[in-house]
């Protein structure tokens, strides 16, 4: 059994840890999801003029976290809720565009738009949007990898050119195309959808690469409601909207030499090969992950320069997501366990096994329903179990299993 997590003081450290910690006695959240959205949100706010430069590529303060926590226990979206809270209080001129939801790659690509023509008065005439920050709130993304998986679909590529920061761009008769789009998305998902759901195509696509995997669950009961103070609110404003209005003054950005002597010895660790596999393929980014995280916690922190401060930071929240993603894909179901739930559904015979009888009378309940999904996906997938739906009862249709 791989333990939960846990956050590294070091990756809170500077202005994003002391906003962080000042919120924490007031909510459910868990500070590592906190913190990884507050990142990405404030990288969003901020645009991509702020940037490094690296592997021949722009990489602005552009963050994706992907937070994983249980439905009942998880606080998703309490994390989400207390950076909302936070960013919602900043006075800001050009506010940010945000959606909820990812429905298809065309419909990305309509928010942050180019225009069209020169004619305003002319039929296919597009004005297009300015403003190309948007940031995507998606809490059911377990249904936007079912999205990525119809054939056809447009969404796992756009997500990948928008995470690199690519022209994107459709293949219809009229196109639509979309420069300079500086899209920030951050997805909510339990352990046993993602595991259930997630394609070895999202793997090896390169896809879920592009994202922070960051575990959530609650740590405290906040009976009264978890509602945050309003000077709290007020005074982590206030220090934010500074931050803002720093981060957007700032263009190329360097390390500092203590940074950069740090950089080099931690590089051959980020680069170094892991055993194939779920873990190794999502963690497949460190470097360029690393160094967004280390621009956006400078830039939070209203330098110009990556100092060792930042980058130690970023080190020890990515050690936290590669924990995250063992946490979900590192540890391996005992083959005697599956063998054990192979023989009692072929002890069922021509009746089968219902999932209640699964958990109640094999695992005697002892076993969660994200569990079960695990062990049974990759018996369905290699055709030692199926699968069919009884709709002969008067009640509810009733999925039961049989060993083939």
């Amino acid at each position: 059994m791989v333990p939960f997590p846990t956050l590294a003081p070091e990756a809170l450290q500077g202005r994003a840890g002391e906003l962080v910690n000042a919120v924490m006695p007031y909510t459910e959240a868990h500070p590592g999801p906190v913190l990884a959205q507050l990142l990405a949100r404030y990288g969003a706010t901020v645009g991509d003029d702020a940037h490094m430069f690296a592997d021949n590529r722009k990489h602005p303060a552009r963050v994706w976290p992907l937070v994983v926590g249980a439905t009942s226990t998880g606080a998703k979206g309490t994390s989400s809720g207390v950076v909302n809270a936070l960013l919602g209080a900043v006075q800001d001129l050009r506010p940010l565009t945000r959606i909820s939801g990812l429905s298809s790659g065309e419909g990305l690509i309509e928010v942050v738009r180019d225009g069209r023509g020169d004619n305003p008065d002319a039929k296919n005439f597009d004005e297009g949007v300015a403003d190309k920050r948007l940031y995507v709130e998606d809490p059911e993304f377990t249904s936007t990898l079912a999205v990525m998986e119809r054939q056809g679909s447009t969404l796992p590529r756009v997500l990948r050119e928008a995470w690199d920061g690519d022209v994107l761009r459709t293949t219809t008769r009229s196109p639509l195309v979309a420069t300079g789009a500086h899209i920030v998305v951050a997805a909510h998902v339990t352990p046993g959808e993602l595991k259930l759901k997630l394609s070895d195509a999202q793997l090896l696509g390169g896809t879920m690469n592009r994202f922070v995997p960051v575990a959530s669950r609650r740590t405290k009961l906040c009976p009264d409601g978890g509602n945050i103070p309003q000077n709290v609110i007020s005074d982590c404003a206030v220090k934010l909207a500074k931050a803002i209005e720093h981060g957007r003054q700032v263009k190329a950005v360097i390390r500092t030499e203590p940074a950069r002597k740090l950089w080099h010895r931690e590089y051959a660790t980020l680069r170094k090969a892991m055993p194939d596999g779920p873990v190794a393929k999502i963690l497949a980014r460190a470097v360029p992950q690393v160094l967004r995280l280390s621009l956006t916690y400078a830039l939070i922190d209203g330098h110009d320069q990556i100092g060792e401060d930042h980058l130690h930071a970023a080190l020890a929240l990515w050690q936290y997501a590669t924990d995250t993603a063992t946490w979900m894909f590192g540890g391996v179901v005992d083959h005697g366990e599956i063998d054990q739930l192979v023989a009692f559904i072929a002890a069922g015979g021509n009746k089968g096994r219902t999932r209640t009888e699964i958990r109640a009378d094999h695992f005697q309940k002892n076993r969660s329903a994200g569990d079960i999904n695990t062990m049974l996906a990759p018996l369905l997938k290699d055709g030692h179990v199926r699968q069919e739906v009884d709709n002969t009862g008067r009640g509810r249709p009733v999925t039961r299993y049989y060993a083939c």
